[in-house]
């Protein structure tokens, strides 16, 4: 039911829903129009040349007024400020179907940030930014610690007006199993707030038991706030969740709650997961809150991802990046005063962590999580490691990779052994020879699905969070991760790497894909940045 939802919805069921419609009014003008005319005439005192010519004036006036409309999107497509792999699937659906590409530009042609959305984020903005600013002496400090990945942590802080923090603690979880106890836990010493924020969550063992903590908190005066995404919630929960929760004192809402009209904005999902407890521990990462990602049921053998702990001053990031998309479902911009002004306990790690959250077409008008990425991979001397469950990359992303293999560096790239989805899978194969031919070894986790997302530079700069090299995630969903430089639990992340490499079965340097799938793969890729 969740899948049959998720696909009635998407661009792609659109555009077929329209090829079809256009199909059916081709028939009827070979076939059947002769007969419809045949009918009026025969009940009203009009000719048949005269209905002809009417049907005929009727048509063009319309096919005037789609051609204005459809030259009035077309410049605008020619003038907006974004790389070109967005530009031509909307120019060659322009020269090809102009009514119907016209039609699904008005609904999936802005991914950015509704207008409404747009003015939240500015004032919370506004609101959040005198907690991170920096003097001069502690700018200059910051680039003597970051040394040359200075330009990685400098990026994101003048793209998103977050700080980059030293003194915290980062605890690394390999796995769900590991993970889970820790949250778990966490929940259970809460004393002022707990704020949650997760694309999934799942009927099942672990929700029911984090369920029933959050609704003890509240009863004990904790304040709790949950947002989750409602197209991706669809089928795993009640949709009177919110409901209920709010009776028993927790806020609760659907991120983009689903109403049966088109709209792009069924596009930009929440695809964000974090957890901030008090002033005392924060997490993000890949982890979703259901029973597979803690391998409490097998649904594509073994479910691999990871999430950090974050204690310490970085944790404001966090509190910032989910009240953004709280504010947005409450329409209305929080006291951030109340969480950010706290003093930390400053702990010995002297590794820099910036955690960040990115949104659709960038909330800034930059694609953060891409950009990242670049940053990390052209950040390596001798080797870089790469997680993703999906490779359907920009061209800047895979550029980087094959740049990277091609200059002298070890690039791993790493991808499930078992997918969730078919014809995604086959549209990352399509991808394999452009990259063995640069030199990129690429492997295949056969313990089943790696839903890990995560890269590491030389074992220094690295990434945890929840963006896939995939346009969904770099492009049209709300995301959110971590930067991590020279932290003690690098080396945490680089042995993990290595135990999947361990087990994967590295891609054959001759891997061809088969004709008619390449075919398919190649069609499918001109849309692909749209949807």
């Amino acid at each position: 039911m969740k899948k049959f939802f998720r696909n009635l919805f998407s661009g792609y069921f659109l555009i077929l829903l329209i090829l079809l419609f256009e199909v059916v009014v081709f028939i009827f003008v070979q076939f059947f129009l002769d007969d419809v005319i045949a009918d009026i005439i025969g009940s009203e005192n009009i000719t048949s040349n005269n209905l002809r010519i009417i049907i005929g004036l009727v048509y063009l006036g319309l096919r005037f007024i789609i051609f204005i409309i459809g030259v009035f999107i077309f410049f605008k497509i020619i003038n907006v400020a974004e790389d070109p792999e967005f530009k031509i699937p909307w120019i060659i659906g322009m020269l090809l179907l102009p009514f119907f590409t016209s039609m699904i530009y008005l609904i999936f042609g802005n991914h950015g940030l509704r207008k409404r959305d747009r003015k939240i984020i500015n004032a919370t903005r506004e609101a959040y930014n005198p907690y991170f600013l920096l003097n001069e002496k502690e700018k200059g400090k910051y680039d003597k610690d970051l040394g040359h990945a200075v330009g990685t942590f400098n990026y994101i802080s003048n793209v998103t007006q977050l700080g980059m923090h030293t003194n915290n603690k980062v605890t690394y979880y390999k796995c769900g199993e590991e993970f889970f106890p820790a949250f778990i836990e966490g929940l259970k010493a809460a004393k002022e707030f707990i704020f949650l924020e997760f694309f999934i969550i799942t009927d099942g063992k672990e929700w029911n038991e984090v369920k029933d903590i959050l609704i003890q908190k509240a009863k004990e005066g904790v304040e709790v706030k949950i947002i989750y995404d409602d197209m991706g919630c669809s089928g795993t929960i009640s949709p009177r969740t919110p409901k209920i929760l709010r009776k028993c004192g927790i806020k609760c809402y659907k991120f983009h709650p689903f109403r049966p009209i088109l709209s792009g904005v069924y596009n930009n999902r929440d695809h964000r997961k974090i957890v901030v407890i008090d002033h005392q521990m924060a997490f993000t990462g890949g982890i979703n809150l259901a029973d597979e990602y803690a391998n409490e049921i097998v649904r594509f053998g073994y479910w691999k991802d990871t999430m950090i702990k974050i204690e310490g001053e970085a944790i404001n990031n966090l509190i910032v990046t989910f009240l953004q998309n709280y504010n947005l479902c409450e329409g209305k911009v929080s006291d951030y005063d109340k969480y950010l002004n706290y003093r930390y306990h400053k702990f010995k790690d002297s590794g820099v962590v910036m955690p960040f959250g990115d949104g659709p077409g960038g909330i800034d008008n930059a694609l953060i999580g891409e950009q990242t990425y670049v940053n990390i991979i052209n950040y390596a001397k001798k080797r870089v490691d790469i997680s993703t469950p999906y490779l359907v990359p920009t061209y800047a992303l895979i550029d980087a990779m094959r740049n990277a293999a091609l200059r002298g560096v070890e690039v791993n790239l790493i991808l499930p052994g078992i997918p969730d989805k078919k014809l995604v899978y086959m549209m990352a194969k399509a991808n394999f020879r452009y990259l063995l031919d640069a030199g990129v070894n690429i492997y295949l986790y056969t313990p089943g699905f790696n839903h890990m997302k995560s890269a590491i530079a030389d074992g220094e700069l690295g990434f945890v969070g929840t963006i896939n090299f995939d346009f969904r995630s770099l492009v049209h969903h709300f995301e959110c991760g971590a930067v991590l430089y020279k932290c003690d639990c690098m080396k945490q992340i680089s042995d993990d790497f290595e135990e999947m490499i361990k087990v994967s079965k590295p891609v054959p340097k001759d891997f061809k894909l088969r004709l008619i799938p390449r075919a398919i793969c190649n069609l499918l890729k001109i849309i692909s940045p749209l949807f």
